[in-house]
């Protein structure tokens, strides 16, 4: 996944053009060549990321995130960090067009697609109650140190 020390092999997509894969929908282009995608239940088409991932449509894009809510996941980076690396177990969400073995270091051929729907065996979402929010925003700057904020 990383990208350094080479010349370009790609130019990242920046918009979505084309029909989406059944299963999907509202895409939302979050960064270049990463593409968001709003999708069926994970109870309800456990199969989807594979398919994703080997769907013509997407296979301009490196990066297929599936969500279960593509605006929300999209409305700021904090939002999307959270969405990803909350919702998806490394060893069972992530999915490529083609995977290979080599000693024991995974390859995956793009698309990769990560399979951030909720889970039915994750707990549920915590929400904040606005007076604790409050609380917690006022006294924040005194707890931690201006640099790790």
């Amino acid at each position: 996944m990383m990208g350094l020390g080479r010349e370009p092999i790609r130019d990242l997509p920046e918009a979505f053009q084309g029909s989406l894969p059944p299963g999907v929908s509202r895409p939302v282009v979050f960064l270049p060549g990463t593409l968001v995608l709003e999708g069926t239940p994970f109870d309800q088409d456990r199969d989807l990321p594979q398919r994703l991932a080997t769907s013509p449509a997407l296979a301009a894009w490196p990066v297929v995130v599936l969500v279960d809510d593509s605006r929300k996941a999209t409305v700021s980076l904090k939002h999307f960090l959270w969405a990803l690396f909350t919702r998806f177990e490394p060893a069972a969400d992530i999915h490529g067009a083609q995977s290979t073995v080599q000693r024991f270091h995974v390859g995956l051929t793009p698309p990769i697609v990560f399979d951030c729907r909720m889970k039915p065996w994750y707990p549920h979402i915590l929400e904040v109650d606005t007076a604790t929010k409050q609380k917690v925003d006022d006294r924040i700057s005194r707890l931690i140190p201006p640099q790790w904020r």
